[in-house]
């Protein structure tokens, strides 16, 4: 496990803040008739105004196709993630359900978060989709706590996602972050994973359940990145960056 200096903390604290004010933005943008390359650049133009770069742009994981291409992963309804948004001409319309993820490096630290939002007008099941996700991330957040294992914050968030009639996607999970865009430990988003990693004092943790309003099956697509729910339901995620202090979850990614 990674060890960071008080300095180092200070840093994830204030990028944390930069990029909840940078999805706080991004949130006004998400309206109809705007497409999805508009919400990229305007995630690129905020970036850069806050000193910070993106953490995903030419991103290139183990296994993965092609690098990223793009500073936002934007995905759209029976989008899972990683939905690519550079160069994407589709137009936003009224009821859509739009998960926006967006990692920044600052000052040489890297932090994640994503939002959930409607597009104009939305049924009453995607509104209680969005809360159940925003929900489940809360429940998994709040076991971020030294004694307990990854595989406690999946059971928080599952059995917080099924009080909604909803599921939890189990083949994607949150991270370690910090230092890297991705570190140990995987955090499962399900009970019974076998994933038994000890929370610890001072690890930093991407904790992101993806909630579906149907199965928790996904397929990738053609393009190599973005996933889809296998049964056409929609889903939503809420993710934020958390500091296990002796005291519990802190969370960096949220506004004071």
């Amino acid at each position: 496990m990674y060890t960071y200096t008080e300095q180092e903390l200070d840093i994830l604290r204030q990028g944390g803040r930069v990029l909840a004010g940078i999805m706080g933005e991004l949130e006004s943008g998400v309206v109809p008739g705007a497409t999805v390359h508009d919400v990229e650049m305007r995630a690129r133009e905020l970036i850069a105004e806050a000193g910070a770069e993106s953490g995903t742009i030419g991103y290139k994981p183990e296994g993965a196709a092609y690098p990223f291409p793009a500073a936002a992963c934007i995905s759209i309804n029976d989008e899972v993630a990683h939905g690519i948004s550079y160069e994407n001409m589709r137009v936003l319309e009224d009821g859509d359900v739009v998960s926006v993820d967006v990692i920044i490096k600052y000052q040489g630290m890297f932090l994640d978060i994503c939002r959930t939002w409607g597009v104009g007008q939305l049924s009453e099941a995607d509104q209680e989709l969005i809360r159940a996700a925003r929900k489940a991330t809360d429940a998994a957040i709040a076991e971020a706590r030294a004694g307990k294992t990854v595989d406690d914050l999946g059971r928080a968030a599952q059995e917080t996602a099924a009080q909604y009639g909803c599921q939890t996607v189990r083949e994607l999970g949150g991270h370690g972050v910090g230092k890297k865009i991705h570190m140990g430990p995987f955090i499962p988003n399900f009970a019974g994973s076998g994933f038994r990693d000890k929370i610890q004092p001072g690890m930093v943790l991407a904790i992101e359940p993806i909630v579906a309003r149907g199965g928790w099956e996904i397929d990738l697509g053609d393009d190599q990145w973005v996933f889809r729910t296998r049964d056409g339901s929609r889903s939503a995620q809420f993710e934020e960056t958390v500091l296990v202090t002796q005291d519990g979850p802190e969370i960096l990614t949220r506004l004071d």
